[in-house]
């Protein structure tokens, strides 16, 4: 099945996906120079709330949240938007104890930080890791992802599409550096938004309402499956919300960089708070609507819903902006990622080298570090491409299992001063040994129909939301149980980058103080939870 676009269709999402781009470019180079490093890489540390929130939500969103939720949603229901709902936990934790410390040391990278708390060692080997994630897995999976899509939706072959979207997103970085991306995800999080919300109404009207669609399709509206689910186990995915989230949200540089470039600690919070209010969209704009290609449309293959509720909901028009949306979640994700890897290489390795580095300088070396970087995404896409089936399946369960062996490290050593350098060295080997481990068995095991490691198969460690809570907790025991034996860090240090638990917190400030409305949004969120239950 492919779709079916009338000129309309097209003019539309070129003008709305066109538009966004100029637009994002234009205030980028008319509020910031990009000759210097601080607009470059961090928008000048000038971005407010709106542009913060919005630019987190864009590059959480990919293409395979437009398709593959729509696709989950109608092969398991609506329990496919489950971690969806669950952002105010990672992101609350990182606006309570993370991002005051990052914005507090002025810092361009998260590896940056972790100089200051540990040593050089930890910088590089992190930035290392974070280059590798996002290149190998995030910038190749965006790319394959969403050719594979339009190949799909359009049939126009994917590595071509692969490098052409690498060409655009490297363009929109280089030229307008981190302001452009974060002016281009703000607009794009509209047209996201925008389109599927329509889509999601029609397909609402052609169900019968709300009502007509839980008559319809009573078993798929539950959003909580049980324990055992091998999917998506309702507690398994919470649990993961909280290890696996507050890495993705508060230690990630491509996420932690809009944070970054923020005016200063509230506007970063309010951000976050915003983000967390737009990510409870994602479960009804793009699974309920695979909910409703169930109830429309049984019987049909689940890797053909999107297609199908393009094609048999939308009218002329309306078709093109929900493909703008799609391309837009497919450039915009793309452009964090870019921007991200070259302010990782820059600061974190030639600065290293030449600390005397020239702000121009540092800009061009930036911007040759994209071209690299595009270069080496589309050779990883196509890799994937290239591989069976069974690589690519698991690319984003591996993506979690890469972060046990740091995310304990950097998150108790803001929260605790304990913690020690020997203690997060001792819990970093333990967590590579235990991750690959786990990335072992997924990818070498599985494939070849047998484990050897049975333990691994049981109800409650095959799923990978529980693998990486066990060995998550035990990285933490080993962090603690090393940190109690080996010497502190000096007691200046620790003063100033970490959390003071003797301090009394500062007394609420109404509606605009964060945690009111952090408190809001989770409110909102259970209820969301136990109407969907």
């Amino acid at each position: 099945m492919s779709l079916s676009l009338t000129a309309l269709d097209w003019i539309v999402c070129l003008t709305a996906l066109i538009g966004s781009i100029g637009f994002g470019l234009s205030l980028a180079l008319r509020r910031h120079s990009s000759e210097s490093s601080a607009s470059f890489f961090l928008a000048g540390r000038s971005l407010t709330w709106p542009i913060v929130g919005a630019s987190l939500y864009a590059t959480n969103i990919g293409a395979e949240h437009l398709v593959g939720l729509s696709g989950d949603a109608y092969r398991y229901g609506l329990c496919a938007g489950t971690v969806e709902l669950a952002t105010c936990i990672p992101l609350g934790i990182a606006a309570g104890f993370l991002f005051p410390y990052y914005l507090r040391t002025k810092v361009y990278t998260i590896p940056e930080f972790l100089e200051m708390r540990y040593n050089a060692t930890a910088r590089a080997f992190f930035s290392a890791l974070m280059l590798v994630i996002s290149i190998m897995t995030k910038m190749a999976f965006h790319l394959y992802a969403g050719a594979l899509v339009l190949h799909g939706l359009i049939g126009w072959d994917i590595m071509q599409v692969v490098a052409l979207m690498g060409a655009i997103a490297a363009a929109v970085t280089i030229i307008g550096g981190f302001t452009a991306v974060a002016y281009t995800d703000s607009i794009q999080t509209g047209i996201m938004i925008l389109g599927c919300g329509l889509m999601l109404v029609v397909g609402l009207d052609k169900a019968g309402g709300w009502t007509g669609l839980i008559e319809k399709v009573p078993q798929a509206i539950h959003i909580a499956k049980p324990a055992s689910d091998p999917n998506y186990p309702f507690w398994g995915i919470i649990a993961g919300a909280f290890y696996g989230g507050t890495f993705y949200w508060g230690m990630d540089q491509v996420n932690v960089q809009r944070v970054l470039g923020a005016r200063d600690v509230l506007q970063a919070r309010w951000g976050a708070m915003f983000t967390v209010l737009l990510k409870l969209s994602p479960v009804f704009i793009f699974a309920l609507p695979g909910v409703v290609a169930l109830a429309l449309f049984p019987g049909r293959d689940s890797k053909t819903t999107f297609i199908t509720l393009l094609n048999e909901l939308l009218p002329n028009g309306i078709r093109g902006l929900v493909l703008a949306a799609l391309l837009a979640s497919l450039i915009g994700s793309t452009l964090s990622v870019m921007n991200s890897v070259s302010t990782l290489v820059v600061r974190d390795f030639f600065l290293r080298l030449r600390p005397s580095t020239s702000e121009r300088k540092q800009v061009l070396l930036g911007r040759f570090a994209i071209v690299i970087a595009t270069v080496l995404g589309v050779i990883a896409a196509y890799l994937i491409y290239k591989t069976p089936d069974g690589l690519y399946k698991y690319l984003q369960t591996i993506s979690i299992y890469l972060t046990i062996p740091v995310a304990p490290a950097i998150f108790f050593g803001i929260m605790s001063k304990r913690v020690t350098v020997k203690g997060a060295v001792a819990s970093v080997v333990g967590g590579s040994a235990l991750a690959a481990l786990f990335v072992w068995d997924q990818l070498i095991g599985e494939a070849a129909g047998r484990s050897m490691f049975p333990w691994l198969h049981t109800e409650f460690t095959l799923n990978y939301t529980y693998r990486g809570l066990w060995g998550t907790l035990l990285v933490v025991g080993t962090l603690f149980a090393v940190s109690a034996f080996t010497t502190r860090a000096a007691p200046e240090t620790l003063q100033q980058l970490t959390v003071d638990w003797k301090s009394a917190p500062a007394g609420l400030h109404g509606f605009t103080d964060w945690r009111v409305q952090l408190a809001a949004l989770v409110l909102l969120t259970v209820v969301l939870y136990a109407r969907l239950w």
